[in-house]
C-alpha cells in the first residue's frame, strides 16, 4: 500500500511540472485602457489582440496539429502528441524529469472517454488504465481536459492586458490561480506573481496559434526551471488516435482521486 501511495504522490508531482494547464477565465484588456493616437496608428487595439488571441486557440477545434511542450530545469518536460479537433480526439506523450528520477505519462482521448499509461511510477499498474469519467469530479484535471485538448484554450481564457507585439504576436499576464491544475506547492512557488505571469503567444498568416511561451521561469527565476513553450505544427495534417490494443484494466480508485 506504501508503493502505492508513492505512484499516487508522483501522479501529483507530474501534475505539479505541468501546472500551467487548464485556467479558466475570459481574455480581457487592462481596465480602462485606452490606446493612444500614436500606439494606434502603429497597431491594432488591445481589444483587438485579445479577440485574435480567442480566435487563434478556437481554430485548434477545427483542425488537425501536432502539437510539442517543453520546460527545462529542475522539473523538466516533454511532451509530444497529436490532435484532430473535428473529431474530439488526442494522443499525449510526457515525460517528466524531477527529484532525479524521469516519469513518463502517455494520455489518449477519444471522445468522453481516456486511457492513462504510466511508467517510472512505483505502485501503479504498467497497463493501459480506463478512466470513468463519472467517477471523477467535477473540477478534476482529466474531466477538463475533454474540454481542451489542445492545452491551451483553457490556460488562455485567463490572458489580461493582451497587446500587440509585433504583426503576429502578442503579449499578455496569466493569472494562474484560476487554474484547477494549481496545487499548493506550485502557488508557494509563484507567491504574490502567480496572478500576472506574462506569456507570448505567436499566430501564422491564417490566424491559427502556433507557438507559446508562458514565462514560469522568469516569474519564479528561484525554482530553477525554464520557461514553458508550446507549438502547434503540421494543421490539416492526417493523424491516427486509437483506443489502446492489449491489456486494459480501469483505473484505481485511489489514483481516480488525483486526476
Amino acid at each position: 500500500m506504501r508503493t502505492r501511495r508513492l505512484g499516487v504522490a508522483a501522479v501529483g508531482l507530474i501534475a505539479a511540472a505541468a501546472l500551467v494547464a487548464g485556467c479558466q477565465a475570459t481574455p480581457k484588456t487592462e481596465a480602462g485602457a485606452t490606446p493612444s493616437a500614436a500606439a494606434s496608428s502603429q497597431a491594432p487595439t488591445q481589444a483587438s489582440a485579445a479577440d485574435a488571441l480567442s480566435a487563434a486557440t478556437t481554430k485548434l477545434k477545427t483542425t488537425t496539429a501536432k502539437i510539442t511542450m517543453t520546460m527545462g530545469g529542475t522539473a523538466s518536460m516533454k511532451a509530444t502528441g497529436s490532435l484532430d479537433g473535428p473529431n474530439k480526439k488526442a494522443a499525449m506523450n510526457m515525460v517528466i524529469g524531477a527529484m532525479g528520477q524521469n516519469l513518463t505519462m502517455d494520455t489518449v482521448q477519444i471522445g468522453d472517454e481516456v486511457w492513462l499509461k504510466y511508467a517510472g511510477v512505483p505502485g501503479l499498474p504498467k497497463d493501459w488504465m480506463h478512466v470513468d469519467i463519472t467517477k471523477l469530479g467535477p473540477n478534476s484535471t482529466v474531466r477538463k481536459s475533454l474540454e481542451d485538448p489542445s492545452f491551451s484554450e483553457n490556460l488562455l481564457r485567463s490572458a489580461a492586458q493582451v497587446s500587440w507585439d509585433g504583426t503576429n504576436k502578442v503579449k499578455g499576464t496569466l493569472d494562474m490561480t484560476k487554474s484547477p491544475t494549481m496545487n499548493p506547492a506550485a502557488a508557494a512557488a509563484l507567491g504574490d506573481k502567480a496572478t500576472a505571469v506574462p506569456f507570448t503567444a505567436a499566430f501564422d498568416d491564417q490566424g491559427r496559434l502556433v507557438n507559446m511561451t508562458v514565462a514560469v521561469g522568469e516569474a519564479v527565476p528561484q525554482a530553477g526551471i525554464t520557461d514553458m513553450v508550446v507549438a502547434y505544427s503540421g494543421f490539416g495534417e492526417p493523424v491516427t488516435v486509437e483506443k489502446p490494443a492489449g491489456k486494459v484494466i480501469e483505473a484505481p480508485v485511489e489514483l481516480l482521486a488525483n486526476l
